[in-house]
């Protein structure tokens, strides 16, 4: 229990660091834009790499969660072996080999961890570039960010992925911003299914509704999807669906697992709810961009959509777990969450402190799902299912937020007008 008491003392420590820094926000907002790189940079090494060189070299800790999947994977794909036919991964085709750039220079599970922590940075870097002059307080935004005890546990402790879906969807706001041309959003977005996971198929109908020209947006995807569907294809033929599979496997919390208790086990039709909510989804998120389109540009649009997308998804989602919250938390931050608002402030930080927390809890406990009313009489299961309820709470707050911006026009409850026109 040690790694899980070790996360608590982070959690509480990181939330006073979260809770000084949005207190003197006016202070923040004060430093120079010529010192505000540097700074962000400063404060990346301290909270990322730092601790990476704390835990894993100087205490030398084990890299744990996903790390030794990856590492395996890795391994395999270093030896040219072919992804899916040769070896299995339950990520994209290319995750593997792009896994590996750093183990010719060292082979270890850590080398792996390092990499999740420089793409994190990457991602920082992108979304820094393309929003620097589209957002105000974005330095006070980003800050705030790499003290979030999510992110921070999530990468530097469990050398979680997810964020390079948001690096990929950055990615896409800078080459709108310099080719106007929604044809590169297309190619972008295929990119990111390649290289990251299926998730980001979520977004391709949605965007199909944002995008300012649709066909040129269709062709990206196809002039980039269809070659790389089709070397796959003719090298493992079906099998590139195989990660699919995961999508069987029982995970917590979500929608389902907080009503379990009340409704009876859901495992039994698992497929119905797996399929049900990825169509809500898609559906939801859809209407979101069909929304957004009318009052603002692609770039302001892109995180508010993205937020709607993964946490919507995380909360109905039957196979939805608390690492999912590294998909959103970049972007949320960008321009849905008001850090002077202290109810909002406040749901960021428990939420983040809680998905931290929660994972250990529940991996040490055995993967619990509750089924019945007599799984809570113990108090061990009682504080997991306490930490499941109270994670869909804060989702269920984002959700309501969110449309309230999106359904009420109510971006300036959010953020100054300014940062929100309503005219490209």
């Amino acid at each position: 229990m040690s790694v899980l008491f070790l996360k608590i003392a982070i959690a509480l420590a990181g939330s006073l660091v979260t809770i000084g820094v949005v207190r003197f926000r006016k202070t923040i907002d004060q430093v120079s834009m010529r010192q505000q790189g540097p700074i962000l940079l400063t404060v990346f090494v301290l909270l990322r790499i730092l601790p990476f060189i704390v835990v894993y070299m100087l205490m030398g800790q084990k890299s744990g969660s996903d790390i030794p999947v990856f590492y395996d994977a890795a391994l395999q794909a270093m030896q040219g072996k072919v992804v899916y036919r040769d070896f299995w991964t339950p990520y994209s085709p290319l995750f593997p080999y792009v896994t590996t750039l750093l183990l010719p220079f060292w082979n270890s599970p850590n080398a792996i961890v390092l990499l999740m922590i420089l793409m994190e940075g990457v991602a920082l870097w992108l979304t820094w570039r393309a929003y620097r002059t589209e957002i105000r307080g974005l330095f006070l935004r980003m800050l705030t960010y790499l003290t979030l005890v999510g992110p921070m546990v999530l990468c530097v402790l469990g050398g979680q992925e997810d964020i390079w879906m948001w690096l990929f969807g950055a990615l896409s706001v800078l080459v709108w911003q310099r080719t106007n041309d929604s044809l590169w959003i297309g190619v972008v977005l295929a990119l990111a299914l390649i290289f990251t996971k299926a998730l980001p198929v979520l977004l391709v109908i949605p965007l199909l509704f944002l995008v300012e020209k649709p066909v040129r947006y269709i062709i990206g995807l196809a002039i980039t999807g269809l070659p790389a569907l089709g070397i796959l294809v003719a090298l493992v033929g079906t099998k590139f669906t195989t990660p699919m599979s995961i999508a069987e496997l029982p995970f917590a919390p979500n929608l389902w697992t907080v009503l379990s208790p009340i409704t009876g086990d859901f495992r039994s039709y698992s497929s119905l709810l797996l399929w049900g909510g990825v169509g809500l989804t898609v559906i939801v998120t859809t209407l979101g961009a069909m929304i957004l389109k009318q009052r603002m540009s692609y770039a302001k649009a892109l995180p508010v959509l993205w937020t709607l997308c993964f946490c919507f998804m995380m909360f109905i989602h039957k196979n939805s777990f608390s690492n999912y919250a590294f998909i959103f938390l970049m972007p949320m931050l960008l321009n849905t969450v008001d850090l002077r608002s202290r109810r909002q402030v406040a749901v960021l930080i428990l939420f983040n402190a809680l998905v931290v927390i929660q994972p250990s809890y529940w991996w040490r406990m055995g993967n619990p799902i509750f089924t019945q009313w007599s799984d809570l009489t113990s108090m061990a299961n009682l504080i997991e299912y306490a930490m499941e309820l109270t994670i869909m709470g804060c989702l269920v707050y984002f959700l309501h937020h969110l449309y309230q911006m999106i359904s009420h026009n109510q971006f300036q409850h959010a953020n100054t007008p300014a940062e929100f026109p309503t005219t490209r």
